[in-house]
């Protein structure tokens, strides 16, 4: 089936053009790629383990899990598939980002860790050149945030 127009513009976005072909071995050595696993890498190396991310957060591992089930939080499977890990992103050095679970609930769909990952780190001219999680670090309105995922 061929690509979109919108789907070959957003491919020529990441560096890719769409109207070449490319091997498997070509595709997983593309720069977009390759990016895409150093940034996972980084992800995963700076996440929590459970327990970790359990004492940050106030609550028993068992109450994370739930929390993580029910989307109030995130996590990556520990590499090799056995338990989680819990991405940096969404704690301080004392607790966790302020309405974080109200948040992640605003997008009212699943969303990668990676993309939440870049979406709560990357500074956002709408919020005045901060990133979302030191808007919401600062006590900013939390409600613009989550109208922010809403609409992605």
């Amino acid at each position: 089936m061929p690509l979109s127009s919108t789907e070959c513009e957003a491919f020529s976005r990441l560096g890719i053009n769409s109207a070449e072909t490319m091997s498997d071995e070509e595709f997983y050595q593309s720069v977009p790629v390759h990016a895409g696993r150093m940034a996972h890498a980084r992800l995963v190396a700076e996440a929590l383990p459970p327990a970790v991310a359990a004492r940050r957060v106030g609550v028993s591992v068992t109450q994370l899990r739930q929390r993580i089930v029910a989307g109030s939080l995130m996590a990556v499977h520990r590499p090799g598939g056995r338990d989680w890990l819990v991405p940096a992103f969404q704690f301080t050095e004392t607790g966790e980002v302020p309405h974080l679970g109200c948040v992640l609930l605003a997008s009212g769909r699943p969303l990668s860790a990676l993309s939440m990952d870049r979406f709560f780190r990357i500074p956002r001219e709408d919020l005045d050149g901060a990133s979302p999680r030191d808007w919401l670090i600062a006590g900013r309105d939390s409600v613009i945030i989550e109208s922010i995922l809403a609409g992605l």
